[in-house]
């Protein structure tokens, strides 16, 4: 019962950030996990207040470091860049093993006050490891840190055409570490294109400052509302003819194909309607089998009346 009629435009930005190891001896070193959040997608769950594994380490990373000396091994989170990451994973050693504890206990009671209504299971844990590799040196581990503190994320702007719907907005949701390299990677989203660009922009901007850099890939356009849709128009009447009530027809802020479509075909009259899918771009996404038989007679009624 909902029809997409618009949609925002995306991409990717993946920054890099440049890391120098530094072989040291005598520290403590623990595995830090941040875990228990939602998720989701990151168009139609992005307003929903659910936190961000990624960043949220950032901020265990920090209340670490403002306990005892800090030096990051490795940080990872998050599997798809339009998914919201549900962990993070972290490597550290630390000189003051006991400080440590207690900054990462400290912000386990915080993040567990401040989610308890979007996310209430949310958890960080600390486990003793033996890390694979030297840790990065002081300034390395102190621009990672400062990256995951500082990133924008999340809505950055609602539209002010179509109340409640979020017009701007990124998210990161890749964490990667290699050898010389802390990878995070973003899925880039809004109807207006000159404020997908400002995003790109800002990350240029701070990654400049930290010595890193932007990469962009898989840009695709907005699929703005057609005002005149003589098939919306049909197919509305369809469904209310079926079901006994009208659609939701709405605009959607994540990418569908028709905004390619109608990118590459000016004046493409176009509608995005599918089955009932639920908590999409997570372990639990399912599609409702019996919304399939329904969608099928509808769109055969709908592609008889387009004849």
């Amino acid at each position: 019962g909902v029809f997409s009629v618009a949609c925002a435009g995306g991409l990717r930005a993946d920054c890099f950030l440049p890391a120098a190891r530094q072989a040291l001896g005598g520290e403590s070193c623990f595995s830090v996990s941040l875990s228990g959040l939602q998720g989701g997608h990151s168009g139609a769950e992005i307003d929903k207040g659910r936190g961000n594994a990624n960043l949220l380490m950032g901020r265990v990373l920090y209340a670490v470091g403002a306990r005892t000396p800090l030096r990051l091994v490795s940080v990872a989170g998050g599997l798809k860049d339009n998914a919201i990451p549900r962990e993070s994973r972290a490597v550290i050693a630390v000189d003051d093993a006991a400080a440590a504890q207690a900054a990462i206990a400290g912000m386990d009671a915080a993040l567990r006050h401040e989610y308890a209504a979007a996310d209430p299971d949310v958890s960080v844990r600390v486990d003793a490891a033996q890390p694979q590799q030297p840790p990065m040196d002081e300034v390395s581990t102190q621009r990672a840190v400062c990256m995951l503190c500082c990133l924008p994320n999340g809505i950055q702007a609602m539209s002010r055409d179509i109340p409640g719907l979020v017009q701007t907005s990124l998210n990161l949701g890749i964490l990667t570490t290699d050898a010389d390299t802390v990878q995070a990677s973003f899925c880039v989203r809004s109807s207006v294109s000159t404020q997908k660009e400002m995003l790109v922009v800002r990350l240029r901007c701070l990654m400049a400052q930290l010595g890193g850099t932007v990469a962009v890939s898989g840009d695709y356009p907005a699929w703005e509302y057609r005002k005149d849709s003589p098939l919306r128009e049909r197919m509305v009447a369809v469904f209310r003819e079926q079901y006994g009530r009208d659609p939701k027809v709405e605009a959607i802020h994540a990418g569908v194909e028709c905004g390619l479509f109608a990118g590459k075909l000016p004046g493409l009259d176009c509608v995005s309607f599918g089955p009932d899918l639920t908590e999409i771009h997570t372990c639990r996404e399912r599609m409702h089998i019996a919304s399939v038989q329904r969608v099928w007679r509808y769109t055969l009624e709908v592609l008889r009346r387009c004849k």
